[in-house]
């Protein structure tokens, strides 16, 4: 007969797979029934091989079967037999154990990792859970689980016994001593015979004689060779651990050691994730995260309270949109600014940056930021007080800008006013010099010619032949004709000799505010009679178009009268020479209009007007366009330097010719618009 047992040996420490395979061929009798076994009914199912078979099945093919030999005897057999079923039962019994040791670490195992992972923080709960595990799965009494500073151990976890000072210093000859100087594993059989408790140690006299300790093993709990604690376990009988049991203890010192590092390193991570909620709830800005969904997911203090956002709020986390329009709603956006955002929201992962006013006057300052690997930050700043110091600086530097024109224009006021002192005096004096002997050769041409005609009475009564009283006539004619010349150029020179000295002075008056209006309808009066009193039959049209709401300008009222005299004057010349000479009526128009700070008016005349190549040199000094006599070239260049020198305006000429020229003054409406 064939008899074949086969048993299977699931996970032992990994996955382990045992197979165990009996095959005899034997035949037995009724003693069969006291073969230790426990289950011996299954014997009684075996048949002997009948004498005369010659085959047998072998993996399903017929092969032949030699007979066994008949001089064996059966009971040898049978106790072959016997004894291999009894080896097998004890395989199996020691195959169970292991399977059951093996299931039983792992569900420990198991354990242990649960409580790692639900409790990183918590080291307490992860060690006592450790020691519970380490005593049941060693068949241990009592224990401890003890962490190292570098100095001194101290009881982190323990069970069974009440464990002795909190801090406990490593003394030499112990056991911890020992883990601390290298050692991985203490392992001591019997604590009453060791050296330690012959010498009356207390520690170890207490475990031994109150607890009933017997064999300790102490496992060293390391991290790089560094020293973080140990597992101390007691029998209370004397049995030494086993090498599984000590493996064991070692992959739950490494589980320890993970655990520690876990928990510093989670502890450290909190610590810092609570420094930085503290750097974020007081920074300066409000920040507000979202996530790669759009939804709120992180915001500062600062954030909520700059923009008044209630906690129920914040606590439902909105999508971007819905915080967008719930500011919107709120009226946080003007329509334009609104209408701009709702353009950029579109795309929350570009950057954005923009300034904008809040209902309650605040100015703030709006950064998006995207974030790698989703999602975006915005940053609110409160720039009011920054704008305000800006404006500030803004203002005082236009100030000190205007500060230093209004210091350069009074410089050039006064080297001008120094220069034109020094010109004038020269000026004066030469015009001075000049005037006293212009005054002799006035007077004695005039006298000169009052003489030759006291000549010309005086040859008539003489007798002189018709020839020689034919040439006097003539020399004393041409004599008088001379003279006359002498004095119609001494009378220009006398002119200019006025202008120069009109020229020269600095000007008179003060500064007052006057009716614009008013000023020019007197100077076209003064101008008119003027020149209707130095020549009879002067005729010309005048048109006034003022402004009536011109008002008034702080001027020097005699210096602006002048020129506007003198523009009138120019004005009457020119549209008389036209009328003259082809035949026109003459006409003037004054126009005065309001430009807000400043005030313009024109004097435009219908005479034949300026050349081209002439309009550049009207301005200079003693340039004029008048015949020999009727003009001096100062009009026109002192009317600009008290226009544009004096009063800070402009004065320009728009001209064509054969057809008019106009003179354009604008002048500042008050002083300190002279000085910008």
């Amino acid at each position: 007969m064939r008899s074949a047992y086969s048993i299977e040996q699931g996970p032992l420490s990994g996955a382990t797979r045992t197979t165990f395979a009996l095959t005899e061929f034997f035949s037995v009798g009724p003693e069969a029934d006291s073969l230790p076994w426990h289950k011996t009914q299954d014997l009684h199912k075996i048949e002997p091989h009948p004498e005369g078979s010659e085959m047998r099945k072998r993996g399903g093919s017929e092969q032949p079967i030699k007979a066994r030999r008949a001089s064996r005897p059966k009971t040898r057999k049978v106790s072959t037999a016997t004894q291999s079923i009894a080896d097998l039962q004890k395989q199996v019994g020691a195959l169970t154990r292991e399977l059951k040791e093996a299931r039983e670490q792992q569900t420990a195992t198991a354990e242990v990792l649960q409580v790692i992972n639900s409790s990183p923080g918590d080291l307490a709960s992860v060690f006592d859970v450790m020691l519970q595990k380490a005593l049941s799965l060693c068949g241990a009494a009592f224990g401890q689980l003890v962490t190292f500073d570098g100095v001194v151990f101290r009881a982190a976890a323990w069970r069974g016994y009440e464990p002795g000072p909190s801090a406990t210093a490593p003394l030499p000859g112990m056991a911890l001593h020992q883990l601390v100087h290298g050692e991985r594993i203490v392992h001591i059989p019997d604590i009453t015979a060791d050296d330690v408790y012959r010498s009356g140690n207390p520690v170890r006299r207490r475990l031994a004689d109150e607890y009933g300790g017997r064999t300790a093993i102490w496992v060293a709990l390391r991290k790089d060779e560094e020293l973080l604690g140990a597992f101390v376990i007691f029998r209370t009988e004397v049995r030494p651990f086993s090498d599984k049991q000590i493996a064991l203890l070692q992959g739950f010192a490494a589980q320890a050691v993970i655990a520690i590092e876990n928990a510093r390193l989670f502890n450290e991570l909190r610590d810092r994730q609570a420094e930085l909620r503290v750097t974020f709830d007081n920074m300066g800005d409000g920040v507000v995260m979202f996530d790669a969904a759009a939804r709120l997911a992180a915001w500062n203090l600062n954030f909520q309270e700059m923009l008044e956002l209630p906690d129920a709020f914040l606590a439902g986390r909105p999508s971007y949109a819905e915080f967008f329009r719930y500011l919107a709603d709120r009226g946080e956006y003007s329509a334009d600014l609104e209408a701009q955002l709702s353009r950029a929201n579109e795309d929350p992962r570009q950057e954005l940056r923009l300034e904008r006013t809040r209902p309650d006057g605040r100015i703030i300052e709006v950064r998006r930021n995207p974030v790698p690997g989703g999602g975006f930050v915005l940053i609110y700043a409160d720039i009011t007080k920054r704008k305000q110091a800006e404006e500030a600086v803004r203002a005082a530097r236009d100030a000190a800008e205007t500060a230093l024109r209004d210091l350069q224009l009074a410089q050039a006021r006064l080297v001008h006013a120094q220069k034109m002192a020094a010109l004038g005096q020269l000026t004066a004096g030469i015009a001075h010099e000049i005037k006293n002997p212009l005054n002799f050769v006035n007077n004695f041409s005039a006298l000169s010619v009052e003489l030759t005609d006291e000549l010309n009475e005086v040859l008539k009564q003489a007798a002189l032949a018709d020839t020689f009283r034919k040439e006097a006539d003539e020399l004393t004619s041409l004599l008088k004709d001379n003279l006359g010349k002498v004095v119609q150029h001494g009378k220009r020179a006398d002119s200019i000799v006025k202008n120069m000295l009109l020229h020269s002075r600095e000007g008179s008056g003060e500064c007052r505010a006057v009716d614009i209006n008013a000023l020019v309808d007197e100077s076209l009066n003064l101008a008119y009679h003027g020149a209707r009193a130095e020549k009879q039959g002067f005729n010309i049209s005048l048109e006034r178009k003022f402004d009536p709401t011109v008002g008034i300008a702080e001027v020097y009222p005699q210096e602006i009268t002048r020129v506007f005299l003198n523009l009138i004057s120019n004005g009457f010349y020119a549209a008389s020479e036209r009328a003259t000479e082809a035949g026109s009526e003459p006409s003037l128009r004054a126009t005065t209009r309001n430009l807000g700070e400043n005030v313009e008016i024109r004097f435009r005349d219908n005479g034949m007007g300026i050349p081209p190549d002439i309009r550049e040199k009207i301005f200079n000094p003693f340039f004029t366009t008048k015949p020999a006599g009727e003009g001096t070239g100062l009009g026109l260049s002192l009317s600009h330097d008290i226009v544009v020198k004096q009063h800070g305006g402009t004065i320009e000429v728009a001209t064509e010719p054969g057809s008019f020229t106009e003179f354009i003054v604008q002048l500042p409406r008050t002083m300190a618009a002279q000085a910008k």
